[in-house]
């Protein structure tokens, strides 16, 4: 009898574990509407499709079951050209055993589709339904710490967002936090400290879904990019006006004598000029000149005056192309003329070179560019000082987003509504801290420590363990010191000038052309082992060389200029090849024409 009640107990108790388990599990599904902080019209019987450009490492896929149960899902794994398809299911409460991620209940849940490219043809390699953001962002590396966004972040407070990918720049995974705000996009960046991880990411700020991913840690690395995002040219986009001087006149490309005057423009300091696209077309036929080819942006322009908080309506135009805005706002120089919208920034190469071309002409001047994750800024300054431009665009859309430019009398500084120009956020957690560094010393030293003295204190105990204490004690000073050499070995990294390096960062190019035209381009990171000075160069600008083989190569000219070309790293002169000499993150690499 006595036995049966303990056995009736003990299922009572299996039965009410099971129960609240499975609570548990109908609490994760608690809601399904979309929550007030997330996009409400998000798609979700959508379809989001991201394209892989890179691939490496087959990755196993744990859920959230706790360890030594049966967590493993399996391996994944896709390649370049392959792709990745989600579509939502629903916002659910997070997983009760999630390992710990900031973003609060409800969260998205989805389902996800790897797919492999095969000669062509794509085929399903892994599937998984109705998982959580958590689960996926964990699997995929689309994350760092306890700051999983996934596939989807809530997109009515993008500020929050920063805060909560700054705070996990600390912690046990510490390393530098990025985060970067342009028109359309959130940008965050996390590089450990140890280098183990680096995760950058990309998202719509309007809808919250993950545009763009690049992430690795140890052999594991993914890029993806989403064919969903387009930007809408239907919209008016709207620029507040900083500061403006001097009336101007506009013109359109009708030949002179005619009738090419259109009148004067103005605006003001809280004025607005608001655009929208109408479309692509071919340039004007008598069009001065613009080297962006054919076709260009056409567009529709507004210009408000700001008369004691109304906005007046001064200037308008219908359908004129974006070049002969360019020309009568000033949003370019000589011949580079890339007025609101720049369509070519697949191609950022090819626009640096446009810009450093047009640096002499009419107007002969220097060009400087500098580069963000998100942002191209092109500055011109003419050598004489009578006109000074600088542009900032987006990097994935050519959407202008910040203008300063003057020449003569007239000056105008616009910038899209909700951008801060150049602006980043960095919190980085100090690398060098010697609590740190010692802290694994410290750790197999202590633990050596007690099991020494345990071993003294048991051979004092007993006269069996005393014959043992020597070979005890043997054996723990061996461990010790493979220990210690262990982690020696994983923290130390050997650098040296002859080792190509897969990436480095931070870059800056400065070409002295010696006539006074200096180009200089800021924050150019380089990859895939192409990081030395050469590349540095070339990256940016048009080379013509010589490749004498393992002396390495000549550099001819420089964007057309031939002569003696001498490169400093650092302002300490190089006597070696300049593809033989590999960069360190931070170097300033400056050619000179002699």
């Amino acid at each position: 009898m006595k036995n049966k009640k303990i056995l009736i107990f003990a299922l009572t108790l299996v039965l009410f574990f099971t129960l609240l388990n499975g609570s548990n599990i109908y609490s994760i599904k608690a809601k399904s509407s979309i929550p007030e902080d997330y996009y409400h019209d998000i798609d979700l019987n959508g379809v989001y499709i991201y394209n892989v450009s890179d691939f490496g490492g087959i990755s196993s896929w744990y859920n959230f079951t706790p360890y030594p149960a049966d967590s493993f899902e399996g391996n994944f794994k896709t390649n370049p050209l392959g792709q990745i398809i989600i579509n939502f299911s629903g916002f659910y409460n997070k997983d009760p055993n999630d390992w710990g991620n900031v973003f609060i209940n409800p969260i998205p849940w989805l389902d996800i589709k790897v797919l492999e490219n095969d000669l062509g043809v794509l085929k399903t390699n892994f599937t998984i339904t109705n998982r959580s953001n958590s689960e996926v962002a964990y699997n995929l590396i689309l994350g760092f710490s306890q700051f999983q966004p996934g596939f989807l972040i809530p997109n009515s407070n993008v500020s929050l967002i920063k805060e909560l990918a700054q705070e996990q720049a600390t912690g046990f995974f510490s390393g530098e936090v990025i985060t970067e705000e342009s028109y359309h996009f959130l940008y965050i960046s996390y590089e450990q400290s140890s280098g183990t991880q680096r995760t950058y990411l990309k998202y719509d700020k309007s809808t919250g879904l993950l545009v763009w991913a690049k992430t690795r840690v140890g052999n594991y690395r993914l890029e993806i990019n989403s064919i969903n995002f387009t930007m809408s040219q239907d919209q008016i986009f709207n620029y507040i006006v900083d500061d403006f001087g001097g009336a101007a006149s506009w013109y359109n490309f009708t030949p002179w004598p005619a009738d090419s005057f259109e009148g004067n423009f103005r605006t003001n300091p809280s004025g607005l000029i608001n655009i929208n696209f109408t479309g692509l077309f071919n340039k004007d036929i008598n069009d001065w000149g613009n080297v962006f080819k054919d076709p260009i942006p056409w567009l529709d322009i507004n210009i408000f005056e700001n008369v004691s908080g109304i906005l007046n309506l001064n200037f308008t135009l219908n359908n004129r192309s974006n070049s002969e805005i360019a020309y009568n706002m000033i949003l370019g120089y000589n011949n580079f003329q890339p007025g609101f919208l720049i369509t070519m920034m697949d191609n950022i190469t090819g626009i640096k070179q446009l810009a450093f071309q047009e640096a002499s002409g009419f107007a002969s001047g220097t060009v400087e560019i500098q580069e963000s994750d998100l942002t191209l800024k092109i500055k011109f300054d003419q050598i004489n000082g009578a006109q000074k431009t600088y542009l900032i665009y987006e990097k994935q859309t050519g959407l202008l987003l910040w203008a300063k430019t003057s020449i003569g009398n007239y000056s105008l500084e616009i910038r899209i509504q909700g951008y801060k120009p150049w602006y980043r956020t960095i919190q980085t957690t100090p690398q060098n801290n010697l609590l740190l560094e010692i802290f694994p010393y410290l750790l197999v030293i202590s633990i050596s420590g007690i099991v020494a003295i345990t071993s003294l204190i048991a051979s004092k105990i007993s006269t069996r363990y005393k014959k043992l204490n020597k070979f005890a004690l043997i054996a723990i000073l061996g461990v010790a010191c493979f220990s210690s050499l262990f982690i020696f070995m994983s923290n130390f990294s050997v650098s040296s000038l002859d080792e190509p390096k897969q990436e480095v960062y931070d870059i800056t190019l400065i070409v002295d052309y010696g006539n006074g035209t200096i180009i200089r381009v800021e924050d150019i990171n380089l990859i895939n082992s192409k990081t030395t000075a050469f590349d540095a160069l070339n990256y940016s600008c048009v080379v013509t060389y010589k490749d004498y083989g393992e002396m390495g190569y000549l550099v001819e000219a420089v964007n057309g200029t031939y002569g003696n070309w001498l490169f400093y790293v650092n302002d300490e002169y190089i006597v070696s090849a300049a593809n033989h000499y590999y960069l360190n993150n931070g170097d300033v690499v400056r050619w000179v024409l002699s």
